[in-house]
């Protein structure tokens, strides 16, 4: 068995914080309908931004984003450095590793969606427990779909390992790794 560190970091997107930007993020965030939902992606996208910035020892306005072809972020190949991020209501989470294709998701618990049915239409089965566990369920399907920069519908295939995450109250989180099993490191802010 082989494990990888993977560095967790996890915010309040309704704290004040700096909004770091490109020029095209701002207007994707100016597309939000509710002035909520766009403070959240603003504060989550700046997050990233000052997070990467400390690995890479540069400032958040520098730090240069490229996007697979399913959408996932990330830098120049040349830094070696593996992240994702998540976020669901008012809370995010990045996932940061060395050279490791990393996946993370997080989900806030809702007793109103219809988790099962969710999970069936992705291919999941063996649908037993509460609520909180069929979230965490998703979070490990997710987790390992963001890991390979994959489509949600189509089952992840190769060597993925996952982990569930300490999570803030009534939420489930997951991150996955290819090819190494993950070994989380709480990181604060």
């Amino acid at each position: 068995m082989s494990f990888c560190p993977v560095d967790v970091w996890t915010f309040d997107l309704d704290l004040p914080r700096a909004v770091v930007l490109t020029p095209d993020e701002t207007i994707r965030a100016n597309r939000f309908i509710f002035e909520k939902d766009r403070i959240h992606w603003s504060h989550a996208r700046s997050a990233l931004r000052t997070t990467l910035a400390s690995y890479l020892e540069c400032t958040p306005e520098t730090v240069e984003l490229f996007y697979g072809l399913n959408g996932k972020p990330a830098v120049h190949q040349r830094f070696g450095l593996e992240f994702n991020i998540s976020h669901s209501r008012d809370r995010a989470m990045i996932a940061v590793t060395r050279a490791v294709p990393v996946g993370i998701d997080l989900e806030v618990v809702r007793e109103s969606v219809e988790i099962a049915k969710l999970l069936r239409r992705v291919g999941e089965t063996d649908l037993e427990g509460s609520t909180t566990d069929l979230f965490h369920r998703w979070t490990r399907r997710e987790a390992r779909t963001k890991a390979l920069g994959g489509q949600l519908m189509l089952t992840p295939q190769g060597d993925l390992r996952v982990a569930d995450l300490t999570a803030p109250e009534g939420f489930a989180a997951s991150v996955a790794l290819v090819g190494a099993d993950p070994e989380p490191h709480y990181r604060q802010v």
